[in-house]
């Protein structure tokens, strides 16, 4: 598959290229997000009080300079706890903080 591929030079619209990851998504033999991790989601969700705390530490990042970005350096390691016995975990690292800013910054929306 040529990974290169520029859709803005090409003539989509924005219903096609969304109709066509959907349809990709659909045809997955498992969820984008496994089955498993839909329970573990769902107990997340009902613990967002935890979320809480830090989303309103980064609300008032003006005072406490504490944005989400930030508090999701501060605390991915602990929440997530890669295996840093392995290359793949040392390289993800970005990606894990990533995840947990979003946890952070999307509080509302996800919990």
């Amino acid at each position: 598959p040529d990974h290169g591929l520029d859709l803005a030079e090409k003539d989509f619209t924005v219903n096609t290229v969304a109709g066509a990851m959907k349809s990709f998504f659909s045809e997955l033999p498992e969820p984008l997000v496994p089955y498993a991790m839909q329970v573990e989601l769902v107990e997340a969700r009902s613990d967002g009080h935890f979320w809480n705390v830090p989303c309103r530490v980064s609300q008032q990042h003006r005072v406490n300079l504490m944005t989400s970005e930030n508090l999701s350096i501060c605390f991915w390691p602990t929440l997530m706890r890669p295996d840093f016995s392995t290359m793949d975990a040392l390289t993800a690292t970005r990606t894990y903080q990533t995840i947990i800013e979003l946890f952070i910054h999307q509080c509302p929306f996800f919990f």
